[in-house]
């Protein structure tokens, strides 16, 4: 059993953020000791885990709610919960999409400096912006 400090530690979260997830209803298997201290199982570990990668997705506090309370009802919701992950994993997928193209922009700009501060008239980088842009259909 592993205590808040030491689970904050492990999981790199703050001991905060850890109690607010159970008062949340986000950990419903806890233990607590007579001084009403909290107690993780390597179990609240690997949950602690997945509603910080639920989080860390931009996923609402309700959302992980409604996949713990479904979990609570065992395998008959097992259809039901890989439906949610499935539809987690597109909205991932389409971030990391935004977010090359973002990179790729970047990349674009720094090659444009790059060039202004070798003396070098840094023209060169419309074609691709256009191009991207081309693609986006503005």
């Amino acid at each position: 059993m592993f205590t808040v400090k030491q689970v904050s530690k492990i999981m790199g979260i703050s001991p905060h953020t850890l109690r607010f997830y159970d008062k949340e209803g986000l950990l419903p298997h806890l233990t607590r000791n007579s001084n009403g201290h909290r107690f993780f199982s390597r179990n609240d570990l690997q949950w602690v885990f997945i509603i910080q990668c639920f989080r860390d997705t931009g996923m609402p506090l309700a959302e992980i709610r409604e996949y713990v309370k479904s979990a609570g009802k065992g395998d008959s919701t097992l259809q039901e919960r890989y439906e949610f992950i499935e539809s987690q994993k597109k909205k991932v997928m389409e971030n990391l999409e935004t977010v090359k193209r973002q990179l790729k922009i970047l990349d674009i700009k720094t090659e444009y400096y790059k060039a202004l501060m070798r003396g070098e008239s840094g023209e060169n980088w419309l074609p691709d912006i256009q191009s991207m842009i081309d693609k986006a259909g503005i």
